[in-house]
């Protein structure tokens, strides 16, 4: 207030001044509120024009939260409660996606954990449980097990395959065979490798190539002696 009569024009414009800030609202162009709370029943906050909101602290809500554009979250989250999502959901980088006992990492599905564990390889389409695999690119596929035996097929036959023996069955023959020695059946009969029977000698039979049932059970074939 003017104290006196000299103070009383400036006083005036001092007042339009104040009145004219007012007016253009630009009186919370600096504004702070401490300890204390503002509070908008109805209306709207709009931030516009390229503007920011920026919360360092907290950020409490209760109601709905509806977003619309891009968005960023960085740091550790939790989410608790059902979740519906629409579209397609990309995990970047070397991301992880983790359901109880079950793990989505760098292209492999992980099912539970240890010993029976089994893992799933997307680019190679090759399923491990445990010491047991099954790989689609080993002879049009494979099923291995820990011994390293396999059972596998090609373009005509089943096999199950160990070392040094093999079992193959087709739709026209089967066949077992150890090293060199094969035994088959097919349409025609019964087919044995020359090395599948060993001679015996000192039989009696003057004729070779009888069969004879041998020691412990073995087949044998007479020499002609």
């Amino acid at each position: 207030m003017a104290e006196s009569l000299n103070e009383f024009g400036q006083w005036i414009l001092d007042i339009k001044r104040q009145i004219a800030r007012l007016k253009s609202g630009a009186f919370l162009e600096n504004a702070s509120v401490t300890n204390g709370r503002l509070r908008f029943i109805g209306g709207l906050l709009l931030i516009d024009s390229g503007g920011t909101l920026q919360v360092v602290g907290h950020l409490n809500g209760d109601g709905d939260f509806v977003w619309s554009g891009p968005w960023a979250f960085t740091g550790e989250g939790e989410i608790t409660g059902n979740v519906d999502l629409t579209g397609n959901l990309d995990v970047v980088d070397s991301g992880k996606i983790t359901i109880g006992n079950i793990r989505i990492e760098n292209g492999k599905i992980y099912v539970g954990t240890g010993s029976a564990q089994i893992v799933i390889d997307g680019a190679t389409g090759k399923i491990t449980a445990g010491n047991m695999s099954m790989d689609p690119t080993v002879s049009g596929g494979a099923l291995t097990f820990a011994n390293g035996a396999q059972v596998f097929t090609d373009s005509s036959t089943i096999q199950v395959y160990k070392g040094n023996s093999v079992a193959q069955i087709s739709d026209s023959y089967a066949r077992i065979q150890h090293g060199g020695d094969v035994v088959q059946i097919d349409g025609a009969g019964i087919r044995m490798s020359p090395g599948a029977v060993p001679s015996e000698p000192n039989t009696g039979l003057p004729i070779p190539n009888v069969l004879l049932l041998g020691t412990g059970g073995y087949l044998r074939k007479s020499d002609g002696t």
